[in-house]
């Protein structure tokens, strides 16, 4: 196997140097970012016994045009390569055996960009499921402390406002300092109001109250995925109201963590997932792990943290253009004196 380093200030720049050099059959070993590279420092390698594709053999002068171009076929050209697909998979971490899955995947597509393989690969290996207005159960929003449960709740309400459902807004955080209160004044600036529910019982009772509503969306103070007493405490209120309870869950955290958390939610009673804080993160090995079969469901993402900007339908190609899409270094700021 032959190794090399190649150095560049931008990842496609540095791409196009491992192409050139190695071809498409070249291994992506590491990826380096930032200062103290200054820039973009990847290790190719290539296995010994690779060499370059032969060059085009000469059409044939005594065939016809017609006769060329149907011996000669012009192949589906693609704007990536493997090294492309290791690149993407190398820089948002993913454990290995998630990884290869996905690599092989992406590289066994006829797609022509990289984001249409990945799409591909993504619709076999995870599930998708989108939240919709429409549903007989209440929508209740789960998950760990600052995962942005009540932000979520405020896009949710905008959506079925604007598409004119009757909706019902309830919060049970009414312990944490602010937690009602932020959602209140959301819920304020699109004419809504908010009821709290200190229990179970409270929570049934408003639920089953007068005045139908088209959508409830009730959302809940953070709870710890590792204390069992505070998941207790969260199944009591999820079991009053028969609700559906939905995880939201922050991108950027430990890909095996978010996977162990989806897995704890699940047993609760999640089938889904929102990912929120897209724009605070730039690796999203965590959204891919905690939707993986035996899971979650990906929903819905969430990439702003103003409410008009509202939720974005989870897709395969949503999430593929996210993770294709590698951070450029930014160009630095001249130092002022």
């Amino acid at each position: 196997m032959r190794l090399k380093t190649f150095h560049a200030k931008t990842m496609s720049a540095v791409m196009d140097q491992v192409r050139a050099e190695m071809g498409p059959d070249a291994i992506i070993i590491s990826i380096e970012e930032g200062k103290g590279v200054g820039g973009v420092r990847v290790t190719a390698a290539l296995e010994a016994g690779i060499t370059p594709p032969p060059p085009p053999r000469a059409p044939d002068t005594e065939q016809t045009p017609l006769a060329f171009e149907i011996s000669h076929p012009i192949p589906k050209m693609r704007e990536f390569d493997i090294a492309d697909v290791s690149a993407v998979l190398s820089h948002h971490g993913l454990p290995f055996e998630t990884a290869s899955h996905l690599g092989e995947a992406a590289r066994a597509t006829d797609a022509a960009s990289l984001a249409e393989a990945f799409s591909t690969a993504l619709e076999t290996s995870i599930r998708f499921s989108p939240l919709t207005d429409r549903t007989s159960r209440p929508v209740m929003l789960v998950g760990p402390p600052g995962a942005g449960k009540t932000v979520c709740t405020a896009k949710l309400t905008a959506d079925a406002v604007l598409h004119e459902r009757r909706t019902r807004v309830i919060s049970t955080d009414t312990v944490k300092a602010g937690g009602v209160q932020q959602l209140d004044h959301f819920a304020s600036l699109m004419k809504q109001t908010v009821s709290t529910a200190d229990s179970p019982g409270e929570l049934a009772a408003l639920v089953n109250g007068k005045g139908g509503a088209d959508i409830t969306l009730i959302d809940t103070p953070g709870t710890n995925p590792f204390d069992m007493g505070e998941l207790e405490e969260l199944l009591k209120f999820i079991r009053a109201v028969d609700a559906e309870p939905v995880l939201v869950l922050p991108a950027g955290i430990d890909p095996l963590d978010a996977q162990e958390i989806a897995g704890v939610f699940s047993k609760m009673g999640c089938q889904r997932f929102i990912a929120t804080r897209l724009d605070a993160a730039r690796r999203y090995a965590s959204v891919i792990m905690a939707a993986r079969p035996g899971f979650l469901s990906l929903a819905a993402i969430s990439r702003s943290p103003y409410i008009a900007d509202g939720l974005e339908p989870a897709s395969p190609m949503t999430l593929a253009r996210l993770i294709t899409a590698l951070p450029s270094r930014r160009k630095e700021a001249p130092n002022r004196k």
